[in-house]
């Protein structure tokens, strides 16, 4: 009688046990902060390197020709500073603003990482951060907007900053112009002009740069850097491109943006559907 009393409570105590215990949650999903993510002209960059090594990309950077391959298990991902365009595979991708290299990393928009990662994105503007979502990893990036450096009023006008690229275009002739030092005063430093005048390397005539797609990279409220890139043409293989990038250093002077030093690279990279 003891021994089944003694069963009867045991079993009693085991049923209550198995009430009261917490049921096991479901193993949470893997968050990754990241904290360099960047707000420029409403524009939501994120770096890629870190987002896409944690959403399962094997990515190799090739620093001298400035781009891109990122392998998965289903695909090679090719794409390329300055430009829009990403090569799946065989498709070409357009995305809706340029791959930006700032401060030595690589940007791309966050849209990017959905259409090319199938990962889900939400955006959060009252606190400035994205989260991104796939296979089972979360990345939350807090993005830093260009405001701490520059307040709206003082950045340089779209307007602006197509004259500053047309008078840049307008050194391929410099035979053409006369008074050199007068025409472009009120678009280029002293500094600049005198860089000119003195034998600096300027781009061939034939080579004109179209309206800059990049946005202006504010390094303080009076100095901003600009990248734009003209396609030569293709390769005889017709696998890569020919590409020469102008890198333009801005500054704010006497309350008007000029331009204050220009430098020009030839470099080559896949090829992501321009043709010239």
């Amino acid at each position: 009688m003891k021994l089944k009393k003694w069963a009867l409570s045991l079993l009693a105590i085991l049923m209550i046990a198995s009430f009261n215990a917490p049921a096991f949650a479901e193993e949470e999903e893997a968050i990754v902060e990241v904290e360099d993510g960047v707000l420029s002209n409403n524009r939501v960059l994120i770096p890629l390197r870190v987002v896409s090594s944690n959403l399962g990309g094997d990515i190799k950077w090739y620093p001298e020709d400035r781009y891109i391959q990122i392998n998965t298990k289903e695909k090679e991902i090719l794409l390329a500073v300055n430009f829009k365009n990403a090569r799946v595979n065989d498709t070409i991708i357009p995305t809706d603003s340029p791959v930006l290299l700032i401060g030595g990393v690589t940007y791309v928009p966050l849209k990017f990482v959905s259409q090319v990662f199938g990962a889900k994105l939400n955006w959060d503007g009252e606190h400035k951060q994205a989260t991104i979502r796939s296979n089972g990893q979360t990345v939350v990036v807090h993005v830093q907007s260009d405001e701490s450096r520059i307040t709206d009023s003082l950045k340089i006008s779209q307007a602006r900053l197509i004259l500053l690229s047309e008078k840049l275009n307008e050194t391929s002739k410099l035979s053409e112009i006369k008074h050199i030092q007068t025409y472009f005063k009120p678009y280029f430093t002293e500094k600049l002009i005198g860089s000119i005048l003195g034998g600096q390397e300027l781009q061939n005539e034939w080579i004109q740069y179209d309206v800059p797609e990049n946005s202006v990279y504010y390094t303080s409220s009076t100095t901003g850097t600009l990248s734009q890139s003209f396609v030569l043409g293709n390769t005889l293989t017709g696998e890569s491109h020919y590409v020469y990038d102008r890198n333009i250093v801005l500054v704010y002077r006497e309350g008007v943006w000029k331009v204050n030093q220009i430098k020009f690279a030839y470099r080559t990279i896949p090829n992501l559907g321009y043709d010239r």
